[in-house]
């Protein structure tokens, strides 16, 4: 009987624990910004066409985004990265953050879930942009690579309100992907592996598309994960208690 106590503190101390970590991985276009390594230009793009302002989201550290690109016979392609278990998390949040803009206003949007990163598993992929007015490209066509099939999402406009209302009472604007992380989707990541956001404009104008972080945070396992767990978790202990007696 203590044998099954045992094993059952273990798996809920597991729960906990992984409940109490609190990290994240962010991309940034920009050389400024954290994670800039893993960023790169598809295509027939090899330069955005300059530097532009600075997302206020929460987490970043860089002093500046990017704009446009110089693709002539492709669209202006940005490529952010991620390989679980390899790049280690770059950003601390707690549980239950607002991952909105730096006022820290409420109601900004999404919520950290507080989850290190690198075991395979669900994360939730972010981006977020500073805000503008006068993106002209057409929308972005956003794609992100999983194990599954990838999401593809057409036609993104990163305008002021394109990806969500203003939430902050503040002069600047914050919602959507503007000033805040805007969730794309979540998606099942194996460790070890690499997974891509890909940005593709539509139309190859001077300020074409924006960009200043994309981030991976691990997602909290769907209840029907956690029943499963649950459920191997008595297997195990009815076993142990038939071997006891």
């Amino acid at each position: 009987m203590k044998r099954i106590s045992f094993c059952a503190a273990l798996f809920c101390a597991g729960v906990l624990g992984a409940s109490a970590a609190q990290a994240a991985f962010i991309v940034g276009a920009h050389s400024s910004e954290k994670g800039n390594a893993n960023f790169s230009f598809g295509g027939d793009t090899t330069g955005g066409v300059g530097a532009s302002v600075a997302s206020a989201a929460v987490g970043l550290t860089g002093t500046n985004s990017i704009f446009g690109g110089n693709g002539n016979l492709q669209a202006d392609t940005y490529v952010f990265s991620y390989t679980p278990g390899v790049n280690a998390d770059n950003t601390t949040f707690a549980a239950g953050a607002q991952l909105g803009s730096t006022t820290g206003f409420p109601g900004q949007g999404n919520l950290a879930t507080g989850l290190t990163g690198g075991a395979s598993g669900l994360y939730n992929v972010y981006l977020t942009v500073p805000s503008s007015t006068n993106v002209s490209g057409g929308g972005s066509d956003i794609t992100i690579t999983q194990d599954a099939a990838a999401i593809v999402l057409n036609d993104v406009n990163l305008n002021d309100a394109g990806t969500g209302p203003d939430t902050d009472p503040g002069s600047a604007f914050v919602g959507g992907a503007n000033n805040a992380w805007f969730k794309l989707g979540t998606v099942s990541l194996t460790s070890g592996t690499t997974y891509t956001v890909t940005m593709a404009t539509n139309a190859n104008t001077f300020v074409s598309q924006r960009a200043h972080a994309v981030m991976w945070e691990r997602a909290v396992p769907e209840p029907a994960a956690l029943s499963l767990a649950g459920m191997g978790l008595l297997g195990a202990l009815l076993a142990t208690r038939r071997r006891i007696a």
